[in-house]
């Protein structure tokens, strides 16, 4: 992996940590609604959640699925000028270890949750976290973006 890929893959799992309670914006939800996200570290009051370095954050999403759901798969991307680029997580079975039991009921409230560390090694930087639950046919349950920054 390159210097450069390997900077802007640090950068989007830094910004996946955040608190927002309200400060997100619905990027394409089809099969539910967010009714609430809060991630560590962040201050509700500011523009871009700050994500502290040398630190683990956990983001909640509270959401209700308008059909019901067989599998449930988590999927994020870090955008950065426009360019969405993938992050891994280390668990994205939104099924196992996340506060969620499947299958999921349509018009149920359930609180998906994961931690995930901010490395110091992270460079300070702004980015916007594109956060998505997926079902089993890969649409979109939630989709929301979190403007986030590396600190």
């Amino acid at each position: 992996m390159s210097y450069k890929n390997g900077v802007l893959i640090f950068m989007i799992f830094c910004a996946l940590f955040v608190k927002l309670n309200g400060e997100f914006s619905d990027c394409g939800s089809k099969m539910g609604k967010v009714d609430s996200i809060s991630v560590t570290n962040c201050d509700a009051d500011d523009d871009k959640c700050i994500l502290r370095r040398n630190s683990n954050v956990t983001i909640q999403i509270q959401f209700t699925p308008q059909k019901d759901i067989k599998e449930l798969k988590a999927i994020v991307h870090g955008v950065i000028m426009n360019a969405p680029i993938p992050f891994p997580l280390p668990n994205g079975n939104g099924c196992v270890d996340s506060g969620v039991t499947c299958p999921l009921t349509s018009g149920t409230s359930y609180n998906y949750f994961t931690t995930l560390p901010v490395l110091k090694e992270y460079p300070p930087v702004s980015v916007d976290v594109k956060f998505e639950l997926k079902d089993e046919n890969d649409e979109d349950i939630t989709c929301s973006m979190i403007p986030s920054k590396i600190k």
